[in-house]
């Protein structure tokens, strides 16, 4: 380094020359400083004495010389870095379905990174909906929730940065998911979270962003050969083989096969189709299990999942022993449409999700086991990656996987097996599964059966004595006033006896013989007697 002036300093140490000496020097020396070998400083003076007197003071001067540059980095080190001046940084997350539990949770993960609550998103989402200029017709569908908050990860400003998501629910339609994503150019999004609903759709929606400058991180599932700036999944493979390990081992023992049924998602769910891949592939050459029927159902629809299953167990004879999904969902009917048919305890269920129904069945003993993908962690690597994208341009990933043309950054997080042992595990998340809360839900259920089967008992009544009411008047319509009935002995010459109750009162009793005569006797039935003949009327 030179510092040129009225004198000239060379030295080959000078990244730690301050400022300071420099003054120093000019101010108290007329010399040149010229470079020696290895660093040695030389020094011409007119009088030898007062060169020893300046070479002390150099001495000197060298010897703080460290101390004074510490000094300079700590000071520069005081200077707090900042986003910008403070300003907001916009992200979004576009979600196949609000519905899924599992979506639910990462939305109120990614909210309270925010400092926000669901509550408050839902007000600043009307509040932002009642300022938007989109038509009232799809205002509900497109208008984002906004939550806004300091203290997220990556905030280095104390507290300065700001974080708003931009919340959008596709609703499983892949065209209402491409018009929410065409409406952020132009909103300073700098990141969107992009849960795919049709895989073979995802591709052109990752290039559209990509053209508007907004960076995507690609969420469960990831569009082929896309340039996605990051993937983040649950481990699906290993969520395969976590349901195929649980199965091997209930089959230990057996003397017969496992007949298994495994129930797939959509064809076109990439997540689904991997789970699955995992699962024969852990299955494949195992004498202990038989996977009788695999088959996919259009969006993952458990009512569609329950009647693959009914249909096995008619062609079976109910000879199914184990019942595999992909979803929780599809897992939580099967277990509960077995547990109407009182299989439950005979045919193993397995799932993958560990939705709120079926953490309640699991933790019920209906449902045998479920992987965990875990969507808090999922959330949080997922709002890290997004802000730092947004900031800087780059995420702490893990790995790269390869995509066609691209390799892109990417982080798997992962899953665990959870049984009925372990489901307090799920508790953090859906609250309490049994107990008190469960105790409350079956007293819920009895009085609202009690009051039911009241309301039913009082409807039966008045039905009942309503037609008791009309039976009694037309009986008493038919007995006449007095409600009286008469029994009717009859005896034939050959000393055979009929008998026979009549409603009310006899007055007359005629009987007609084979010839046509006929005799008549009074209330008492005394003409009946002399006649030869039998019939009353």
């Amino acid at each position: 380094m030179e510092i040129e002036g009225p004198s000239t300093v060379i030295y080959n140490n000078s990244h730690i020359f301050h400022p300071t000496i420099h003054s120093i020097f000019r101010q108290h020396f007329k010399h040149n400083i010229s470079k020696k070998n290895n660093g040695v400083i030389g020094l011409e003076s007119s009088s030898h004495s007062g060169g020893k007197r300046k070479l002390i003071l150099i001495l000197i001067i060298m010897a703080i010389i460290p101390f004074l540059h510490a000094c300079g980095k700590k000071e520069a080190q005081r200077k707090p870095a900042s986003n910008g001046g403070g300003q907001e940084i916009k992200i979004a997350v576009s979600l196949a379905s609000m519905e899924r539990d599992g979506n639910q949770i990462i939305k109120k993960t990614m909210n309270g990174r925010t400092g926000q609550t669901d509550q408050q998103g839902g007000q600043n989402g009307q509040q932002s909906g009642q300022q938007s200029t989109q038509s009232s017709k799809n205002e509900q569908d497109v208008v984002p929730v906004q939550t806004q908050g300091g203290g997220a990860q990556g905030n280095q400003g104390g507290g300065q940065q700001k974080i708003s998501i931009t919340w959008l629910d596709a609703r499983n339609d892949p065209i209402q998911q491409e018009k929410d994503l065409d409406q952020l150019a132009g909103q300073n999004i700098k990141a969107v979270i992009l849960q795919a609903v049709d895989p073979a759709a995802a591709p052109r929606l990752v290039r559209k962003l990509a053209q508007s400058n907004i960076k995507v991180i690609a969420f469960e599932t990831l569009p082929t050969n896309s340039p996605v700036d990051g993937y983040i999944a649950s481990d699906h493979a290993r969520a395969g083989e976590l349901e195929a390990r649980y199965l091997l081992a209930a089959a230990q023992g057996k003397s017969t096969p496992m007949n298994t049924v495994l129930l797939m998602g959509d064809k076109n769910d990439q997540t689904s189709k991997e789970i699955a891949s995992s699962v024969l592939a852990n299955l494949n050459g195992q004498a202990q299990v038989r996977v009788v029927l695999a088959k996919n159902h259009d969006g993952g629809d458990p009512q569609l999942a329950t009647a693959t299953l009914d249909q096995a167990l008619v062609s079976s004879n109910n000879q199914i022993d184990a019942v595999l999904a992909t979803d929780g969902k599809m897992a939580a009917a099967a277990a509960e449409m077995l547990k109407s048919r009182g299989l439950s305890q005979r045919v193993i269920t397995v799932g993958v999700g560990a939705d709120q129904q079926a953490s309640r069945a699991l933790a019920a003993g209906d449902h045998k086991a479920e992987v965990d993908l875990m969507p808090e962690v999922m959330a949080q690597h997922a709002f890290d990656a997004a802000v730092g994208l947004a900031t800087t341009g780059h995420w702490q990933y893990e790995k790269q996987v390869k995509n066609g043309d691209f390799d892109v950054p990417a982080k798997i997080t992962p899953v665990r097996l959870v049984t009925k042992d372990e489901s307090y595990l799920l508790e953090q998340r859906w609250g309490k599964l049994t107990g008190q809360e469960g105790q409350q839900g079956q007293q819920g259920g009895q009085q609202q059966g009690q009051q039911q089967g009241q309301q039913q008992g009082q409807q039966q009544g008045q039905q009942q004595g309503q037609q008791q009411g009309q039976q009694q008047q037309g009986q008493q319509g038919q007995q006449g006033p007095s409600g009286r009935t008469t029994t009717l002995r009859v005896t034939t010459q050959d000393g055979k006896t009929v008998e026979m109750q009549i409603n009310g009162e006899i007055k007359k009793i005629e009987t007609v013989d084979g010839t046509g005569a006929q005799a008549g006797g009074g209330q008492n039935g005394g003409g009946g007697q002399s006649g030869s003949g039998g019939g009353g009327s």
